[in-house]
């Protein structure tokens, strides 16, 4: 049954970006202010930059040093003498990446604002911004692309995390549009804002993931919310577990802090075909997995838990879905790796269970951790 669901649900979503396959990308050049907040991003931060600048459709890059204590103040000096006015520099005390958004906003002179991360690889020799910009040409306010994995230098957690990721996170926002009316999420490493709606609608640091929040407060608010497919980022992936965990920890209790903040989004149509559905998904998938781990463990013994964890049919399924992800990135080995792929699924269970249920409960979060940043995984996707 599930099989069925998950085929129907891809085929409806291939019907529809067929159909949108013909929307040209929009080539209005220099028509779009970026801002990159940054904090302890030395490693990584110049290649990233230098990617954005020279990018067509980028009229200037703003580049918010929220607080650092490496030399990111240092690099953006650097950088900031070289591209002569096209980027801004701009040194704050630490205040969190929202306050840094709406700080970098103050520089912005274009009509359009793209915000990524300092860690992210934004292609530009691609016309990914473009499709972007057509969404807000055709009237939407808000447009998100799709984060990927930079697997440059990665190692096998980022290959396993990138055997699933980029078609998964298509299939999934493009279905929330449908039913919704608006993706779950614009991503804070990938998305266009008409500059006058982040403006009126700031970001805040009251939760740790600001892009969910500031989604669904647009959502709310009536505004025009769009997803742009063929606009594709490449963020670092974490390689230890231990990042892994810090990361995921973060991102499921400010999802369930949001749900507390945004509770009456809960119940509209958005709510009910995007919000609710995840949700049920992640106990549904708590209950099936404990009860057939029980029984195969019964039955078959530790070989039967292999077979709950692998079997034929699903093994085929995401290994189907692994060459999506494979072609994309021309690494043929990610089609074997992507049975692996379950252990994001147990991870996120997990961390629903240790963390999430009680931030919900709560409305309290963790630091904010950050992940390891490499140097050599930011120059090509």
């Amino acid at each position: 049954m599930k099989t069925i669901f998950f085929f129907s649900m891809c085929a409806i979503v291939l019907a529809y970006l067929l159909a949108g396959w013909r929307r040209k990308a929009s080539k209005k050049h220099s028509a779009v202010d970026a801002i990159i907040p940054a904090f302890n991003e030395e490693p990584c931060l110049e290649s990233s930059l230098t990617n954005l600048l020279q990018n067509p459709y980028i009229h200037r890059v703003i580049c918010v040093n929220d607080g650092s204590t490496d030399d990111t103040a240092g690099v953006l000096a650097r950088m900031a003498d070289k591209w002569d006015g096209r980027l801004i520099a701009v040194n704050q005390a630490n205040t969190g990446k929202g306050g840094a958004i709406m700080n970098g906003l103050r520089y912005v002179t274009a009509d359009q604002v793209f915000l990524s991360d300092a860690d992210t690889y934004v292609p530009h020799d691609k016309d990914g911004l473009g499709y972007m910009l057509a969404e807000i040409e055709a009237g939407a306010d808000a447009v998100g692309g799709i984060p990927s994995s930079n697997l440059r230098g990665a190692g096998l957690l980022p290959c396993i995390r990138a055997t699933v990721k980029l078609p998964m996170i298509i299939i999934k926002r493009t279905f929330q549009q449908l039913l919704g009316g608006a993706p779950f999420l614009i991503s804070g490493a990938c998305g266009m804002f008409r500059t006058e709606v982040l403006r009126k609608n700031a970001f805040s640091d009251r939760t740790k993931v600001e892009d969910l929040d500031l989604t669904w407060t647009l959502v709310t608010r009536g505004y025009k919310i769009r997803q742009a497919n063929r606009c594709i980022v490449y963020p670092q992936e974490c390689n230890t577990l231990r990042d892994e965990w810090k990361r995921w920890r973060r991102w499921i209790v400010g999802y369930a802090v949001c749900m507390r903040l945004h509770k009456r989004l809960l119940f509209t149509r958005y709510g009910i075909g995007s919000i609710l559905p995840m949700v049920m998904v992640v106990f549904l998938g708590l209950w099936t997995y404990a009860t057939s781990w029980a029984n195969a463990l019964i039955e078959n013994g530790p070989a039967g838990l292999a077979f709950v964890l692998f079997p034929l049919l699903w093994v085929a399924v995401v290994m189907l879905v692994g060459a999506f992800s494979a072609a994309h990135h021309r690494k043929w080995a990610l089609i074997p790796l992507a049975p692996l792929a379950v252990f994001y699924v147990l991870l996120a269970y997990s961390v629903w269970l240790v963390h999430g249920l009680k931030g919900l409960v709560t409305g309290k979060e963790p630091m904010r951790d950050k992940p390891t940043r490499y140097r050599d995984v930011v120059e090509n996707a």
